[in-house]
């Protein structure tokens, strides 16, 4: 990674980072670390801010020995990949925070597909494309009292790195000759993704709740898709105002139900949505 390169990307305009026309006028300022090996980003970035560095702070590193995605699963950080975390201090309350991490998937994806890939969300924090995983968010909150005060938004992004089979990486899919630019190298990529991510809190902070999950949801890339919970088919539509995923249950609803009586509300870690091999 080379880090007067990664400056020289962010210059771009913000078009050509693959950011939504609203957002154009968007020119937020990084403070951007590099390391050839970190134990995690997040662990570094989060030992940054408490002694200090701003909201903005951003550690990116060629590879992670202990590499983190959601519930503590482990997140393969081999070279090639990109691995960043982004600090900001969205003194929000902690009821809300997962919206952090729906904003940043979904920032993240939106830039990606305004750039050519076929990027989707699946909830509540990976980007896949054609159901294999590209990429995953880890946000990290720090609580002062009911609000959060600090968070590390983690980003893993499969880019010239080998993935296993239910992965992929943009390798795999953009044509290096016909791509933008910004998707030819780590370091226009690194400036796509700190943009996206960026775009996807602006969006939820400038637009609402209602109006970020509806963005969300037509990103989502399992809409539709029919799951088994709890020995009983369901199927999801959507994601609710407190970040659960929304199932409604595969059968007729009993006679003279009100309306959206038999909808589901499923929090993270209690479904499996699976990928494509």
């Amino acid at each position: 990674m080379d880090l007067e390169k990664l400056h020289q990307e962010l210059l771009q305009p913000p078009g050509d980072l693959g950011v939504v026309q609203d957002f154009w006028g968007l020119r937020p300022r990084f403070q951007i670390h590099w390391a050839e090996e970190a134990e995690s980003t997040n662990q570094t970035l989060a030992a940054m801010m408490g002694d200090g560095s701003p909201s903005g702070t951003v550690v990116i590193a060629a590879t992670q020995r202990s590499g983190r995605g959601q519930w503590g699963r482990q997140w393969q950080s081999r070279p090639g990949g990109l691995y960043l975390s982004l600090g900001l201090t969205p003194s929000i309350p902690s009821q809300r925070s997962s919206y952090l991490t729906l904003a940043s998937a979904w920032g993240v994806a939106t830039s990606l597909a305004n750039l050519g890939v076929p990027a989707r969300v699946k909830w509540p924090n990976d980007i896949v494309v054609g159901g294999k995983k590209l990429g995953g968010v880890l946000a990290e909150a720090r609580l002062a009292g009911s609000l959060v005060e600090k968070v590390i938004i983690g980003l893993g992004l499969n880019c010239f790195n080998p993935v296993p089979a239910t992965g992929v990486a943009l390798q795999q899919i953009v044509d290096i000759h016909r791509s933008p630019k910004s998707l030819q190298t780590l370091e226009g990529i690194a400036a796509v993704a700190l943009y996206g991510l960026v775009q996807g809190y602006f969006l939820w902070q400038t637009q609402g709740d209602r109006a970020f999950l509806a963005a969300y949801e037509s990103s989502m890339a399992n809409l539709g898709q029919t799951i088994i919970l709890n020995g009983h088919r369901a199927r999801v539509i959507g994601v609710s105002t407190s970040g659960n995923l929304q199932l409604e249950p595969d059968g007729e609803s009993p006679p003279n139900s009100p309306p959206n009586s038999n909808i589901l509300e499923v929090s993270p870690g209690k479904v499996t949505l699976g990928y494509n091999t």
